[in-house]
Parts: structure tokens; sequence; C-alpha cells
């Protein structure tokens, strides 16, 4: 993440994740914390040093079994959250942060039709 803070408060307050912990090896800020929703625990740092330029480059994938992708939709609905559909493979759901880091949402054929958001 270029900002972890902005990134975290993105996550928490546009995605609905809950904000797990933070830790700040310093003392002076947090470089890295975790976020969860569902069960699914993401865990963010924010790019320094020899690192930086890399941010926007992270990919998760996330398998949906049937019965996660109701409720799963009815949040991204709840929350507003801009989705875009693409073919990987199989029908997935793609959700971009601020940084362009994206999650992707696999939902299965015969569910194709419902997973549009």
């Amino acid at each position: 993440m270029k900002d972890l803070e902005r990134a975290r408060q993105f996550y928490v307050e546009q995605l609905g994740f809950s904000r797990d912990w933070g830790s700040t090896p310093d003392g002076s800020k947090v470089w890295v914390c975790q976020v969860s929703l569902f069960g699914f625990e993401l865990i963010l740092n924010e790019v320094w040093g020899p690192f930086e330029g890399r941010e926007g480059h992270g990919r998760v994938y996330i398998g949906l079994e049937n019965e996660q992708i109701p409720p799963v939709l009815e949040h991204i609905r709840k929350h507003g959250i801009t989705t875009e559909r693409v073919d990987w493979g199989q029908p997935t759901l793609v959700v971009r942060d601020l940084d362009g880091n994206e999650i992707y949402f696999w939902d299965w054929p015969q569910n194709r039709g419902e997973a549009t958001a």
C-alpha cells in the first residue's frame, strides 16, 4: 500500500471489512495491519525504501461455494462496492482498492447469472 492508513480506512469504511490489528514496530506509525471479512483475513502493509513503487501489484483469489455467493453479493450491494466482471477460467468478480490491488471472487458457473453486482 502506498499509504497504509488510507488503505485501511478504505477497506473498513468502503468495503466493510473489520479492523483486526495493526503493528507499529518503530512506535510511530502502523506499517502493517490486518482486516477481515466473512472469515477471510487480509494483511496489508505499506511500501517503504527498496519496495517503493510496488504498491498496486497485489492480487488475491477467493473461491466461493454456492452458499457463500448470496451473502457476498448482498454485502457488495449494501456497501455500493464497484466491481468488474471478468472471465478468469470461470466467472470472476473483481474489486480493486485505492492502489489498484485486486480481490478476485470466484463464483461457480451455475451461478453466472446471479453474480452481477
